[in-house]
């Protein structure tokens, strides 16, 4: 089984690669939607971070207040790295039962975009970076969510650089052409890896 590292930056196209992998029929662990399952109601995960950061975090439903817990791990460092080692380890367990049940595959995708900030290159055979110029990257992410310049900027600030992590990628996947060019990319990176 080759494990694939994929990640990127906000807007760079990760999702895009993720999603045309997974019509391909490759098992894709999809990183951002694990944290949101193991953070819902009930949950053991939930139940550590209640007891960390107490009720206030909490919607009427029992719910993580996702806007109330990211106001406090955004104005304070402590709060964010204690509620990203609990969510983490989480998400971690998570991954490993798809690594197990998925070890008779010749290919699987970890798409995380922090898979470099939280050491999860470790676990992988190569990882791939989609790639974008820093300017295109932010007018993307601007069109696509209605963020202003300063949001999209502050939030590509808060996560290791596209340029870092480039020298850390085996394989660079740049998005700044056609979709068809990009696929393309990934068929020829896919091709040396399938037999």
């Amino acid at each position: 089984m080759t494990v694939i590292g994929l990640t990127g930056g906000i807007a760079s196209g990760k999702s895009t690669v993720s999603a045309y992998l997974k019509e391909k029929g490759i098992p894709v662990f999809d990183a951002d939607g694990a944290a949101w399952e193991v953070e819902k109601a009930g949950s053991p995960c939930l139940r550590e971070l209640t007891d960390a950061f107490g009720e206030g975090i909490l919607t009427p439903e029992g719910e993580l207040d996702r806007k109330e817990m990211a106001r406090r791990a955004f104005h304070d460092p402590g709060v964010l790295q204690q509620l990203n080692a609990i969510v983490h380890r989480a998400v971690e367990q998570k991954r490993d039962g798809f690594l197990a049940a998925h070890r008779q595959d010749p290919v699987v995708i970890l798409d995380a975009p922090l898979l470099l900030e939280c050491g999860w290159e470790k676990v992988t055979d190569t990882v791939w970076l989609v790639y974008l110029p820093e300017e295109e990257q932010i007018r993307r992410a601007m069109i696509r969510s209605g963020m202003t310049r300063e949001e999209v900027t502050d939030r590509i600030r808060k996560q290791m650089s596209l340029e870092e992590k480039k020298k850390k990628a085996q394989v660079v996947l740049d998005n700044q052409g056609s979709l068809e060019a990009l696929y393309r990319q990934v068929d020829r990176e896919l091709a040396r890896i399938l037999p």
